[in-house]
């Protein structure tokens, strides 16, 4: 659990999105904020998911979901071709994401709309299921009522 938590590289500066990560999947807190970053630019409400890609059986398809449509929305603005923007999608579950033409532009737009940094991270909004679970909880719930114990843990260790 603790390997997976926290070996990977991210660039998060809160652990809490390391703890939704935890729930949601590598990246899925960096990947909500470029969710929200192109549903900014483009006009067009995403869930913030995390999933930049619609899979199945945990294979991406070929056929775009909503996020990368929206994404082509803004292929002019951002002088990218629908493949290129595809060929960036696919390194969403990768750190080197960040590093994209497509993640750099989109964030440019996003930032100039907002007159001002958009957020890189963003608690994933997606519900928990389970046959454990009886109320309605999400990964946000879980990333905040992990942060809270990993601060009172902080505050008790010795200096």
């Amino acid at each position: 659990g603790v390997a997976h938590l926290l070996g990977y590289p991210a660039s998060y500066t809160r652990p809490l999105y390391r703890f939704a990560d935890f729930n949601a999947g590598q990246y899925a807190s960096r990947n909500a904020a470029f969710q929200n970053a192109v549903s900014q630019a483009s006009g067009i409400p995403l869930e913030l998911d995390g999933d930049l890609l619609r899979y199945d059986g945990g294979v991406p398809v070929r056929e775009p979901g909503s996020t990368e449509s929206a994404t082509r929305v803004l292929g002019r603005r951002i002088d990218m071709s629908n493949e290129a923007i595809r060929r960036d999608l696919e390194r969403g579950k990768a750190q080197n994401f960040e590093q994209t033409r497509l993640y750099v532009r989109v964030f440019g737009l996003a930032d100039q709309l907002m007159a001002g940094p958009a957020p890189r991270a963003l608690l994933p909004q997606i519900a928990l299921h389970s046959p454990k679970i009886s109320r309605n909880l999400t990964t946000d719930w879980f990333a905040n009522r992990v942060e809270s114990r990993y601060q009172t843990c902080l505050q008790r260790r010795p200096a």
